[in-house]
C-alpha cells in the first residue's frame, strides 16, 4: 500500500517537473517564433510586439514595444513581469545589472520579462537632457513666483522641442502601457504571471492587476505608489517624509565617530549654515588643467540632500560632502550635484543616459495626473500658492513639493482629474515591500494599500533604502522567494526587518596636513579619492575620461584589458601635495585583482612609492622612498 502511494507520488512529481520543463521550452519556442533575437543592449533575448498607438481608438497607427526575456536555467516556476521605476527608466538597459545583483536563484527558477514601456528606449524614447539640466539648475522659489513659473514654462517648451518625435506625447499614460503588456502576455499564450514593480513600477503593476485580475498569479510591489492619492497628495506625502528622513540622517552623523569628527559640529547646523550662504562661487577644475567659474546653488544642495536619502551609502556620501563644505571645501558637494542631476561637469550640459528618459517622466506623470484649470498660467499660480502654504512642513526640501508640478502645468498633455481605482488586491497574494526611510514612495503609502487590499502582506525595512528587494538581504529576499517559488505565504500579515540608516562612512582624506608625512596614509588617500569620485563612479569604462583634481592637475581614466588604468598629471587633491604617475585596477574574476599605484610625490613632500591593495584578501602593501627615507608596509602597534 505504501509502495503504491510512493510510486504514484514519484510519478506525479516527474509529471510536474516534465510539465514545468515543457512550459519553459514552450516559452522559448514561442519567443523564437515571434522573432526573438539577442538584445541590442543586454545578454537576454529580445522580441518586439506591435501594438496600437492609442488603445482607446478602434483604428490608427501602431508602434513596437520591446521585451527582454531571461529564461529560467532549471525547471521554471513561473513567469515574472518586471516593471522598473521612473517613469522613464529602461527595463532592458538595466536588466543585466539587475539580474547580476539578485541571488542567482531568481534567474535559475523564473522566466523574467523586462521591457521598455512606450516613451522609453532607443526606438521611441523621450529624452531632453539639455532642457532638463537647465531646469534642474534653475533657482525655483516661491519667493520669486514669476521667475519660477517662467522657468517651468521654458522647460516644458524646450523639452518638447528637443524630442526626436512628438508622435507619442498624447499616448504614454500608464493605462496605455498596461494594455501593451497584456497584448504581450496574450502573444505568449496567456499564462498566469507574477508581476513585480519597483517605485513607479508599482503603479503600473497595480493598474495591470486591477484591469486584468485573471492574468495574475501574484503581485509584489516594492516602494509603493498609492493610487488613491491625487498629485498634490502624492507630492505632499513624499516631501513630508523626505524632510523627516533628512533630519534623521543629519542627526545620525553624531552617532558615527568619523562623521562627527569631520563635521566639526552638528550636521543639521552645518546644512542650514551652508544653505544660508548659497549661491557660492566655486573654482571648478577641469580635466584639461584649466579652472572654470561655477556656482554651488540652493537647487544643487536640495538635489544632493534629496537623492542622498535613497539608500545608506548615498546618505554617507552626502554627509561626507557636507562635512567638507563645513570646512569651506565646496567642490565635493558641487561634484555630487553634477552626478545626481546627470550633468556633464565639463560643460554643465545634460548628459544623455541610455537607461533614463527624462521627458518620458514628465509625459507619463503629467498624463497620469490632472491638476488645476486647463490654463497653464492659472494652474502654475495655484501650485505656487499651495507650496507657500506647505512651506512650513518643508523648510529644507520645498522644491521637491512643487517644481515638477509647475512643469506639468505647462506640459502639452495633461491627464484627467480621475485617478485609477485604488488597488484592492484580488484572488491572488500581494506582497508589499517598503522602508521607513524611503523618501520618494514613503511607507505611509504602503500602509494605505495594505489596509484596504485583500490577501495582502507586508515586509517593512527599518532604516532601509528606496526599493528593498534584491540587495542580498535575507529579509525580504527569502520571503519573496518562498512566495514565488513555493507558494509559501508570509508568516504574518506584517513583518519587520532592519539595517543601518547610514552606510560605511569614509572619512575625509589628509584632513590635517601633518597626515601627509605618512607615505602609507598618502597612498590610502589617493585610493580613497579614486573610489569617492562621482565622475569616476559614473564613468562607463569605455571612452577615456579626464577629471580635474581639486587643487590643480588632472587624472585620466581609460579602459584596460581587465579593468581600468589611471594616469596622474600634477594631480593635487590636497593643497601643496602633487601626485604624478599611474595606477591600474584589475576587476574581480581576473588574476592580480585589486588596485596598484605607482606614484611620484612632490610639493610639500617628495617620494616614489608603490602601493598595492588586493581587494580579494583586502591586504595592502607599500614600498619605495619618501622624504629621503625608505618606506615599507607599516607594522601596526598597540
Amino acid at each position: 500500500m505504501h509502495g503504491s502511494k510512493l510510486a504514484i507520488l514519484v510519478a506525479s512529481v516527474i509529471s510536474w517537473l516534465g510539465g514545468a520543463a515543457e512550459a519553459a521550452d514552450t516559452l522559448k519556442t514561442t519567443i523564437e517564433n515571434m522573432g526573438g533575437q539577442p538584445c541590442r543592449v543586454s545578454n537576454l533575448t529580445c522580441v518586439s510586439v506591435e501594438v496600437p498607438v492609442d488603445h482607446r481608438a478602434n483604428i490608427g497607427p501602431t508602434i513596437k514595444i520591446e521585451y527582454a526575456i531571461s529564461f529560467a536555467s532549471v525547471e521554471s516556476k513561473g513567469i515574472l513581469f518586471y516593471a522598473v521605476g521612473g517613469p522613464g527608466g529602461s527595463g532592458i538597459q538595466v536588466a543585466d545589472d539587475y539580474l547580476a545583483a539578485f541571488d542567482e536563484r531568481l534567474a535559475q527558477n523564473m522566466d523574467i520579462v523586462f521591457f521598455d514601456q512606450r516613451g522609453v528606449g532607443p526606438d521611441h524614447g523621450m529624452a531632453c537632457p539639455n532642457a532638463q539640466a537647465v531646469f534642474d539648475l534653475a533657482e525655483v522659489s516661491v519667493d520669486r513666483p514669476d521667475a519660477a513659473i517662467a522657468a517651468a514654462r521654458t522647460f516644458a517648451t524646450n523639452c518638447v522641442t528637443e524630442l526626436k518625435s512628438r508622435a507619442l506625447l498624447d499616448f504614454v499614460d500608464t493605462e496605455q502601457a498596461v494594455r501593451d503588456l497584456e497584448i504581450f502576455r496574450q502573444k505568449i499564450g496567456a499564462p498566469k504571471v507574477w508581476v513585480y514593480g519597483e517605485s513607479y513600477g508599482t503603479q503600473l503593476v497595480q493598474q495591470y492587476a486591477m484591469l486584468y485580475p485573471t492574468a495574475i498569479k501574484g503581485v509584489v510591489v516594492d516602494g509603493v505608489v498609492d493610487l488613491a492619492l491625487d498629485l498634490d497628495g502624492y507630492y505632499a506625502a513624499y516631501t513630508d517624509a523626505a524632510e523627516k528622513i533628512l533630519a534623521r540622517v543629519l542627526k545620525a552623523c553624531a552617532e558615527t565617530i568619523a562623521c562627527r569628527e569631520d563635521m566639526q559640529g552638528d550636521a543639521a547646523a552645518a546644512y542650514d549654515a551652508l544653505a544660508a550662504k548659497l549661491p557660492i562661487d566655486v573654482d571648478f577644475p577641469l580635466g584639461n588643467g584649466t579652472i572654470a567659474k561655477r556656482q554651488l546653488t540652493a537647487a544643487m544642495l536640495e538635489a544632493d540632500a534629496f537623492y542622498a536619502l535613497y539608500g545608506p551609502d548615498d546618505r554617507a556620501s552626502f554627509l561626507r560632502a557636507l562635512a567638507a563644505a563645513s570646512r569651506g571645501q565646496y567642490l565635493p558637494m558641487l561634484r555630487l550635484a553634477y552626478s545626481n542631476l546627470a550633468i556633464d561637469p565639463a560643460t554643465e550640459q545634460g548628459a544623455p543616459d541610455p537607461a533614463w528618459f527624462g521627458a518620458a517622466y514628465y509625459a507619463i506623470t503629467c498624463s497620469d495626473y490632472g491638476e488645476g484649470p486647463e490654463d497653464g498660467e492659472a494652474a502654475a499660480r495655484e501650485v505656487i500658492e499651495r507650496a507657500k502654504a506647505f512651506a512650513p512642513q518643508a523648510p529644507r526640501l520645498l522644491r521637491a513639493y512643487f517644481a515638477e508640478r509647475l512643469a506639468c502645468a505647462f506640459w502639452p498633455k495633461r491627464g484627467p482629474k480621475e485617478r485609477p481605482k485604488p488597488y484592492v488586491g484580488g484572488a491572488f497574494p500581494t506582497l508589499i515591500l517598503n522602508a521607513d526611510a524611503d523618501p520618494i514612495t514613503p511607507i505611509t503609502m504602503s500602509y494605505a494599500v495594505l489596509d484596504k487590499a485583500q490577501d495582502t502582506y507586508m515586509v517593512s525595512m527599518k532604516n532601509g533604502p528606496h526599493v528593498i528587494w534584491g540587495r542580498a538581504l535575507a529579509c525580504p529576499d527569502e520571503i519573496v522567494f518562498g512566495l514565488m517559488f513555493h507558494g509559501t505565504l508570509p508568516e504574518a500579515k506584517e513583518q519587520v526587518c532592519s539595517q543601518d540608516l547610514i552606510g560605511g562612512y569614509t572619512p575625509l582624506t589628509l584632513r590635517e596636513l601633518s597626515a601627509a608625512s605618512d607615505a602609507f596614509e598618502v597612498a590610502r588617500a589617493v585610493e580613497t579619492e579614486i573610489e569617492r569620485s562621482p565622475e569616476l563612479a559614473g564613468w562607463d569604462g569605455n571612452e577615456p575620461l579626464a577629471i580635474g583634481c581639486d587643487f590643480g592637475g588632472s587624472l585620466e581614466a581609460s579602459a584596460a584589458e581587465e579593468g581600468a588604468a589611471y594616469t596622474f598629471s600634477k594631480c593635487a587633491w590636497w593643497p601643496g601635495l602633487i601626485v604624478d604617475g599611474s595606477a591600474t585596477r584589475i576587476e574581480d574574476g581576473a588574476e592580480d585583482v585589486g588596485l596598484t599605484l605607482d606614484l611620484a610625490i612632490s610639493g610639500s613632500h617628495h617620494g616614489q612609492i608603490t602601493y598595492r591593495h588586493n581587494t580579494t584578501t583586502d591586504a595592502m602593501t607599500l614600498t619605495g622612498t619618501y622624504d629621503g627615507r625608505s618606506v615599507a608596509t607599516p607594522r601596526p602597534l598597540p
